[in-house]
């Protein structure tokens, strides 16, 4: 018996081996078959490097690609591996194999890699050619070790040139109109130096500009470029998508950061031995971007009166009731839809003239655009709620969208087709209410037919007297006229201070900036260090700009220094506060101390704008 269940275990074990095998098989014959190559786009004359073919399944009859301008020193050497994984039944195969050559550019110039074929399922497959500029330059690991160890042999110390280690920060245009797009990509380049890290990061803020982040990697990944015939390893930091909201020369603030650079740590090597082991020692350089200015120019006179700064391309206007036809007092929507590409984020709602027996209530706006490197593309939607509270047919006229088309260099008008919306009559409108009348009842005789006829005298007065014209008529009176006077100048006193925008941002800035430190406080709690310094930064930057009447266009460092030394703030508590803002924004993109660190930074941040609702 116990023979027979190990026969049987040892059969189900070979069956679901064979499933999965066949599964496998099955899976790999199936899938997608890629076969593509690898190879740095810049190399130095000398200069060996890999050039990697790979394909992610079996296959057979390699063909060697030709190499024009390039000596192979080894190769075609064969690696592959396998993985395979079971996740809730389901099998995921995956496989790579790969022919790598090492070779070597021989002269300055192009060199070219050729097509490399290969037979699978059948099927010949090949890769695209590939072309690789050669230049002069070609820094090797010992040559700039020979060049490290001059430089300690004379001063003692180790050191980084300025062409070691820079960034610039590069825009795709350099002039535009007032609202055009423009990428702006800031980039790190270095000379085979080994970065153990980062310090001190001061990102530019783009006054001027409405800016956004459209890429901003966690990890750094380099790749060869050749400037002014030498070769840098460059990485992408951060890339933004910019609209200026102003005329004239803009120049945009460098980008800074401090590098943490490993060199080798012996400044004099005193036997054989020591430069196998010698220890690596960090140094610290400071680098930044050159100031870059943007010549932004206005945008041409004649523009429609819909016009309301929307600038791009393609742009078109889709506008609809979600009901053809109501009843009275029912809503319904109006949804205008506008797509394209440019400034959609920065769209103003579109003018609709609605017929006066509809009652329109607050807009909503949907955004589905999206930012990239070619800009802001999408849609934006407007969404009017409107009760219409009469029957009738009403005809809405067509809504008028203009904007300045960059590649027309010219303003362009859309008009929606007329609206028509049928509204019937409310069958609840005007429906009576009725109520229940008193029972009559029957006249009861109390002890007898006839009750005793009451002699004593009875206290009677005037009918005539009426409540119009009395005393207490005209009390009431100056009491109801008094009460008007004071709200009717109460709400004109309410409507002025709602129109004086600054005021009301003055006044509401100790309300908002609470809200935001309660949010930064909850981020606090959930240990949540990003959101944290990101809602912290809004309450600094909200609090100073409601309070001085800053409008976001113009908010800098030395705009917001203006405006507390407006004030008469103390220099030391203006220095609290920037700080307290540069401390918010490097902790965004370096590593924390810690919960401790927040807390400590956030009773700061509290003090500070405690200190400063007396100063405003």
């Amino acid at each position: 018996m116990m023979k027979q269940m190990i026969k049987i275990k040892t059969m189900r074990k070979a069956l679901f081996i064979f499933i999965l095998s066949f599964f496998n098989i099955l899976t790999a014959a199936a899938q997608d078959i890629s076969f593509t190559v690898s190879a740095p786009k810049v190399v130095g004359v000398g200069e060996a490097f890999r050039v990697t073919f790979t394909a992610n399944a079996n296959y057979d009859n390699f063909t060697s690609p030709e190499f024009s301008g390039l000596s192979v020193i080894a190769g075609p050497s064969r690696s592959s591996s396998h993985f395979t994984q079971i996740v809730n039944n389901q099998v995921t195969q995956s496989m790579n194999i790969s022919e790598v050559f090492i070779v070597q550019a021989s002269q300055e110039g192009k060199a070219s890699i050729g097509a490399a074929k290969i037979t699978a399922n059948g099927k010949v497959y090949q890769t695209q050619p590939v072309t690789i500029d050669v230049v002069k330059d070609a820094p090797t690991q010992q040559g700039q070790q020979q060049q490290q160890q001059q430089q300690r042999a004379n001063t003692g110390q180790p050191s980084a040139d300025e062409t070691d280690v820079f960034v610039r920060i590069s825009f795709n245009k350099s002039q535009v109109v007032r609202g055009e797009y423009l990428t702006a990509t800031i980039k790190l380049y270095t000379r085979q130096m080994n970065i153990a890290g980062f310090e001190n990061i001061k990102f530019p803020t783009f006054n001027g500009f409405w800016s956004q982040e459209i890429e901003s990697p966690q990890q750094l990944q380099f790749q060869r470029e050749t400037i002014d015939g030498k070769i840098y390893n460059t990485a992408v930091v951060r890339r933004y998508v910019l609209f200026p909201q102003q005329t004239g020369p803009i120049k945009v603030e460098p980008f800074e950061i401090t590098c943490v650079l490993q060199v080798r740590g012996n400044a004099q090597p005193r036997g054989f031995f020591d430069s196998f082991f010698d220890t690596p020692q960090n140094i610290r350089k400071h680098i930044a971007s050159p100031t870059v200015t943007i010549d932004v120019s206005r945008l041409p006179d004649g523009a429609p009166a819909s016009f309301k700064g929307a600038v791009g391309s393609n742009f078109q206007m889709d506008a609809r009731f979600n009901r053809d036809s109501i009843q009275a007092n029912d809503a319904v929507n109006l949804v205008v839809k506008i797509s394209g590409e440019g400034n959609l984020k920065l769209l103003d709602a579109p003018q609709v003239n609605f017929p006066p027996h509809f009652e329109t209530y607050d807009m909503r706006i949907t955004d589905n655009s999206r930012a990239s490197g070619s800009g802001i593309s999408g849609s934006k939607s407007f969404e009017y709620p409107v009760i219409p509270r009469s029957e009738g047919s009403f005809d809405i006229p067509g809504i008028e969208f203009s904007y300045y088309d960059i590649g027309k260099k010219q303003y362009i008008t859309l008009r929606s087709k007329d609206l028509h919306l049928g509204v019937s009559k409310d069958p609840n409108a005007g429906a009576a209410v009725t109520s229940q009348g008193f029972n009559r009842q029957s006249v009861k005789s109390l002890n007898s037919d006839i009750l005793y006829i009451k002699t004593a005298p009875l206290a009677l007065r005037s009918s005539t007297a009426l409540f119009f014209g009395s005393t207490v008529y005209y009390l009431v009176f100056l009491v109801l006229l008094l009460l008007f006077v004071i709200v009717y100048y109460w709400l004109k006193r309410h409507i002025k201070q709602s129109q004086d925008i600054r005021r009301t941002r003055h006044r509401k800035a100790n309300k908002i900036a609470k809200k935001r430190l309660k949010a930064a406080g909850e981020f606090l709690r959930q240990n949540n260090m990003n959101s944290f310094y990101e809602e912290l930064s809004r309450a600094m930057w909200g609090f100073l700009t409601d309070k001085a009447g800053l409008s976001t266009a113009d908010l800098s460092r030395e705009t917001a220094r203006e405006a507390m030394e407006a004030k008469n703030a103390k220099e030391e508590d203006i220095a609290a506060y920037l700080n307290m803002l540069d401390e918010c924004e490097f902790a965004r993109y370096a590593p924390g101390a810690g919960q401790s660190a927040m807390q400590k930074v956030y009773q700061e941040a509290m003090q500070i704008i405690s200190k400063f609702e007396q100063t405003f």
